[in-house]
């Protein structure tokens, strides 16, 4: 039996289009929102508003927080007024200069993050949040941080200087350090409500290797008490690769490494009515897979879509069946 859910970004004009009784109508359980660091300045009380009706009608509500000083940054074009406004504060790469994220380090942005999150906790009727691949700065050979903050604490840790190449030590410093970073941000939604849950998508593994990104490693974020579930994404039409086993290969190692610790864990596949995505199958194969919870990204790929009123009686159909 596999929960279904939606992933819904766009902003908070598409959440003002969006029934979520249509929704739970389809087969959905459960929503992941997309909340903007710049449209919560301005235009929280729209995204609440939507969660609570979500809420009502039966559906699981998970924060998604996107921007926020661009540490949480998949989608390179997500705007942060953090990251304009405060340049003292941003990370400083290999080569000396300021990179266009702030430095999970840095005390100031961390009391920052944790008050705003704290904010949205409040505001939003969630049942957890999603941080959604947290990394350092990373592009053409060069790395970051070594800002002041990082230097003290790799020193204070190591006994000698942060270097300028990326070894093992500073690899394993940049994944500590965002260990500590998704610590803090559970902290802060969960000094608002203990029963919130702290959900983690880590980098893609082989990019994420290669770059010192610093969450490829399951195993240490699962080891975290921060992390209540490990949620993968599954780009198999990115990588070319055979759609059923690779959903099958995928789910077996990161359920087999959340078991470890007693922990869950969730898919994310990328959904269209198009053939190419396969979504009908998707559902078919995971269902029988095993996959407890499967993600659907996104609403505007796939409702959002003109062939979406041919595919929506099929889509429900086969919701019902794996579900």
């Amino acid at each position: 039996m596999v929960k279904v859910g939606l992933s819904i970004g766009g902003g908070v004009g598409v959440l003002d289009s969006i029934d979520p009784r249509e929704l739970v109508d389809i087969g959905f359980r459960s929503v992941f929102v997309a909340c903007s660091e710049d449209e919560m300045r301005w235009h929280a009380e729209r995204a609440t508003a939507f969660t609570r009706t979500c809420k009502s009608v039966g559906l699981e509500v998970y924060a998604v927080p996107l921007g926020y000083g661009k540490v949480m940054d998949p989608d390179p074009s997500m705007e942060s007024l953090y990251v304009r406004e405060h340049p003292q504060n941003l990370q400083i790469d290999s080569r000396g200069r300021r990179c266009g994220k702030a430095c999970p380090n840095n005390p100031a942005f961390l009391e920052w993050f944790s008050s705003n999150v704290r904010t949205l906790a409040w505001l939003l009727e969630s049942d957890g949040f999603l941080w959604d691949e947290p990394s350092f700065y990373y592009s053409r050979g060069s790395w970051a941080c070594r800002c002041q903050y990082c230097q003290r604490m790799f020193f204070a840790e190591h006994q000698r200087e942060l270097p300028v190449d990326l070894d093992e030590d500073v690899t394993r410093f940049r994944r500590t350090s965002l260990i500590m970073f998704i610590l803090a941000a559970a902290a802060a939604i969960q000094a608002v409500d203990r029963g919130l849950l702290s959900l983690v998508m880590p980098s893609s593994a082989v990019s994420s290797r290669e770059a010192g990104l610093g969450t490829d490693a399951w195993n240490a974020l699962l080891e975290s008490s921060a992390v209540d579930r490990l949620s993968v994404y599954v780009p198999w039409q990115i990588q070319g690769r055979e759609m059923a086993a690779t959903i099958r290969s995928t789910h077996q190692a990161v359920s087999a490494a959340a078991r470890a610790h007693q922990k869950s864990s969730l898919l994310w596949v990328g959904g269209s009515p198009h053939p190419r995505d396969k979504l009908l199958e998707v559902l078919q194969v995971a269902e029988l897979a095993g996959v407890e919870h499967l993600v659907i990204a996104g609403h505007q790929t796939l409702m959002g879509s003109d062939a979406f009123s041919n595919f929506r009686k099929s889509l429900r159909r086969v919701i019902a069946q794996v579900s």
